[in-house]
């Protein structure tokens, strides 16, 4: 058990080396980047130089402020501070066309809000409030946004769940700080817009508006998932945990599968359309390896006792598949994918 004594140490000593590891790591990473990247969105980790990765606002900087603080890691956080107070809002003024909504949202807006709510340094609430307007205005009325600031496609070549299902909890969380409630009232429209197309028992396609094709808790549909329980922990609406546990009932209906060794997997389907029903895709990608923790974060408000302990089950029980991604690979690293439920990825034909 990870709690458990080892080597003599206490289970309090065994805690505290693996935060001083981990800890450690960050100090390292950090320091490369700051001596090597210094206001540059990436540090390339072979060649050792720094460059722009399509957003050109130091986003690695801003996506590591809340754990600089965490860390306690103040000195690297105050250095930051000064860089972002001289420099950001001149990078925002110039975002290109091509710059990721999504990835802004949660990685830079989300990075100032969490900085903000730390340390509460003005300049960040500031930031945040400029940034949060030049994306709201990319945000159509009824919630629907780009995954571009020139309004492009991301990889499904449509507008998908997570483009306009992942900004809810910054633009809540926005309209709070500000007093502003514009920015939340214009995210969550999409939940009504989306509700009025075709769903499989709370499930929607990536590409919600065509009302059918791929249904996953993989890529571009994850995070829409992932932000209903969120949202509804921060604002209460009924309709989201509403929505929240018809995701989980279809999840448990359509998706879910045990191995022949056991293993409990989560699948994608292929949705036919408005009639309902679809085909099985027999393959979990690593991202929805969220949903353990998404099912704990329900779990406390479940009044059902089968469902909680339904869901209690479900979620150690993806856990440990996740785990064993790792664990039996010769590397120690998890694949993006395990294809057939073989986890040895003899059927996993893609290398990622």
């Amino acid at each position: 058990e990870a709690g458990e004594a080892q080597g003599g140490l206490s289970r309090e000593g065994v805690l505290r080396g693996r935060a001083a590891a981990i800890r450690g790591a960050m100090v390292h990473a950090w320091s490369n980047y700051r001596e090597h990247a210094w206001g540059r969105d990436n540090l390339s980790p072979i060649s050792g130089r720094g460059g722009d990765g399509g957003f050109d606002h130091a986003v690695t900087m801003v996506d590591s402020l809340d754990t600089l603080w965490l860390m306690g890691l103040r000195r690297e956080f105050n250095d930051a501070t000064h860089w972002i107070s001289s420099h950001l809002e001149g990078r925002f003024e110039h975002l290109g066309g091509g710059t990721s909504v999504f990835e802004t949202t949660i990685r830079t807006l989300g990075g100032l809000l969490a900085a903000y709510d730390l340390s509460k340094e003005k300049v960040y609430l500031r930031l945040a409030k400029l940034l949060g307007e030049r994306i709201s205005k990319r945000t159509s009325a009824s919630g629907v946004t780009p995954y571009t600031f020139g309004g492009g496609f991301g990889g499904m070549g449509c507008a998908s769940l997570a483009e306009s299902g992942t900004m809810q909890v910054e633009m809540n969380f926005l309209s709070r700080v500000t007093g502003d409630p514009s920015f939340a009232r214009k995210a969550n429209a999409f939940y009504d817009t989306v509700r009025a197309k075709p769903s499989l028992d709370g499930l929607w396609p990536n590409c919600w508006q065509a009302g059918r094709g791929r249904v996953t808790f993989g890529a571009d549909g994850d995070s829409f998932y992932e932000y209903l329980i969120k949202g509804w922990l921060q604002t209460k609406d009924p309709k989201l945990w509403e929505m929240y546990n018809n995701a989980v009932d279809g999840l448990e209906k359509h998706l879910v599968a045990t191995s022949a060794d056991g293993l409990v997997f989560l699948n994608n389907l292929n949705m036919r359309g408005p009639s309902g029903g679809g085909t099985p895709d027999v393959a979990m990608e690593h991202l929805a390896c969220f949903v353990p923790g998404w099912l704990a974060l329900g779990i406390p408000h479940q009044l059902d006792e089968a469902r909680r302990a339904r869901h209690l089950k479900l979620a150690q029980s993806l856990a440990f598949t996740c785990w064993q991604m790792y664990e039996r690979q010769p590397t120690g690293i998890g694949p993006e994918r395990v294809k057939g439920m073989k986890i040895d990825l003899s059927a996993t034909d893609t290398k990622e």
